[in-house]
């Protein structure tokens, strides 16, 4: 965890602000309110480096109330502060709950208290547009042009310089994910998308699946997982995954086709 260059909690990788802090900088995220060393990682509560990683669940709901799994990561855990969630997931041999905050990241909940105004702050200044531009000054009448100067005459609107549209960037995996989910219609295949997410790395950005080779490792990777191709489970789950690159391509995210490999 040493440099880390993004939000250990939310995956965050630009709205990230360091400040000096026992010899070392802590960095913190301005989207999620985690805490952390640059240098190495240490417990926002009690400042300790006894850390150890347990699987957590990243959910969202898709539809209403059904709450889907659409991704995994690997939370830092304290073994002094967050010891009782630590303990049992160890023992028990399972993920820690989704909906746990972990003090390793985010300090005890009077930390949390003290610290929540100074991130609303942080927030809103981000969120604060500029002041507009003042207009020009108003200029003075102009002396008539050639072809312009008999009454009635109709004169030409000047041609509007039209800006090219900016192409979006490209969110991480997990972002697009849940982007897919939370919009689609119809029936689709969650664990295929959560299998694509582990697969992929879900605080990568999407634009891995146009590196070069991309479209083959893809197409490698669905035929291990879904080799008969006939069966309904693996239509299923291909017809998701060619669907969430339709929807990512259309909104600019992808330019190429990564599945053109298994279509």
């Amino acid at each position: 965890m040493t440099a880390v260059a993004e939000c250990p909690s939310c995956g965050e990788s630009e709205e990230l602000r360091g400040a000096p802090c026992e010899g070392d900088i802590q960095i913190t995220c301005l989207s999620c309110g985690a805490r952390w060393m640059r240098g190495a990682l240490r417990c926002a509560s009690c400042r300790g480096d006894d850390i150890v990683e347990r699987p957590q669940a990243m959910t969202r709901h898709s539809r209403g109330t059904q709450l889907s799994i659409i991704g995994w990561r690997q939370l830092p855990l304290c073994r002094t502060c967050d010891a009782e969630v630590l303990n049992r997931s160890v023992e028990q041999n399972t993920p820690v709950p989704s909906d746990y905050v972990t003090a390793c990241l985010y300090g005890t909940q009077e930390q949390l208290s003290a610290s929540a105004p100074t991130r609303k702050a942080a927030v809103t200044a981000r969120s604060v547009p500029p002041p507009p531009a003042a207009p020009p000054p108003a200029a003075g009448p102009k002396a008539p042009t050639a072809g312009a100067s008999q009454p009635g005459a109709v004169a030409k609107r000047p041609k509007v310089q039209r800006s090219r549209p900016v192409p979006s960037a490209a969110p991480t995996v997990r972002q697009a994910i849940a982007a897919f989910l939370a919009e689609v219609s119809g029936e689709v295949d969650h664990t295929a998308m959560v299998l694509l997410g582990t697969h992929l790395g879900s605080h990568n950005r999407l634009g891995i699946l146009e590196e070069p080779q991309a479209a083959d490792r893809l197409a490698d990777w669905c035929h291990g997982h879904w080799g008969d191709r006939r069966t309904a489970a693996a239509e299923r789950a291909l017809g998701t995954i060619r669907r969430a690159i339709d929807f990512w391509g259309a909104r600019g995210w992808l330019a190429s086709d990564p599945a053109a490999k298994f279509r």
